[in-house]
């Protein structure tokens, strides 16, 4: 009897090593359907993301008026209804069956894959595949450090509350899918373990640790200077309640390359039960009502320092936006 072909979903926020850990993995035969999205200065490498794929997703988002890491707590039900109103189910199923055919063993990825991961996971299995799922984890601060360092909009407020919103819903949404979990800096200091340990653990035989080429261009292609956004909540200031639970949710996420179990799952749920009431405390603060109604510019320059970064979502003490 034949193998099952395999889909794999690389999961994960923005800025969280997907597009490196989706590089390794098709160096070990997974396709990666065409055509890409092109590069840039934030992914030289290339983002490894099938252009139908971040297309289609993008205007689903739209037509929910949500963000690729929209912080609210309705968001989820926001995609879902636009999602069935769009056919999302039916697009996908189609697009996939046809990729499978084509190419066997896929690896899909998309920061946005996470709002609807549910209906990839019903696709893979009418396709007659085997679906997996790979997490990349990456601690809060240095994900919003980075997302500051090359992306325009929202303070970081918005972006530790997105990464804390995303992260929750991706645990919560991949429960019912074999998955393993992969931390950024494991992956940049050396990939093999645990990509090697996360293959094992799904049953992906491809990803082989005695086929010399393919380990050869992974390390090729792994560049270990790319941990250059280590950001620290010195870098990042927010709100203690939020920066807490963002401390809190990032010990959950690390636990779980070790402990994916029903301690750390019920751990999940608390803080997914804790969340909207921290996230509705920051986004109603009076001081970021104000701080939107007051151009940086105006403030003074010693205040604008303290907590431009909080308030008005600025990356320097100049008041320069993102």
């Amino acid at each position: 009897m034949s193998a099952p072909v395999r889909v794999v979903y690389v999961t994960g926020s923005g800025r969280s090593g997907t597009s490196l850990l989706t590089g390794v993995l098709r160096e070990f035969g997974l396709h990666v359907p065409g055509p890409e999205v092109a590069s840039d200065t934030s992914a030289p490498h290339g983002f490894s993301e099938p252009q139908w794929v971040v297309d289609f997703h993008n205007g689903i988002l739209r037509a929910a008026g949500v963000q690729t890491s929209d912080a609210r707590p309705i968001a989820w039900h926001l995609v879902d209804r636009a999602s069935v109103e769009g056919d999302a189910r039916g697009q996908i199923q189609e697009w996939l069956t046809a990729q499978v055919r084509q190419h066997g063993n896929l690896v899909i990825k998309d920061p946005r894959l996470l709002w609807f991961f549910e209906l990839w996971q019903e696709a893979a299995v009418a396709a007659g595949t085997a679906a997996a799922c790979l997490t990349m984890l990456r601690p809060p601060a240095e994900v919003a450090g980075s997302r500051a360092a090359f992306y325009k909009g929202g303070g970081l407020v918005d972006r530790v509350s997105g990464w804390i919103n995303l992260m929750l819903g991706t645990e919560l949404t991949t429960r019912t899918t074999p998955r393993a979990f992969v931390r950024y800096g494991d992956l940049v200091r050396r990939w093999d373990e645990p990509v090697f340990a996360a293959a094992d653990a799904l049953g992906l035989p491809m990803i082989d640790p005695d086929d010399a080429a393919a380990v050869a261009r992974a390390d090729a292609f792994i560049d270990p200077t790319l941990h250059h956004a280590a950001a620290t909540w010195r870098d990042v200031p927010v709100p203690a309640p939020l920066r807490a639970l963002a401390d809190d949710t990032w010990a959950a996420l690390d636990a779980l390359p070790g402990h994916d179990d029903a301690g750390t799952r019920a751990e999940f749920d608390r803080l997914r039960a804790l969340y909207p009431y921290v996230h509705r405390k920051v986004a109603a603060s009076p001081a970021r009502r104000i701080a939107r109604m007051m151009p940086a510019e105006v403030v003074p320059t010693g205040v604008r320092q303290s907590v431009a970064g909080m308030l008005w979502g600025t990356s320097t003490a100049t008041g320069r936006r993102h």
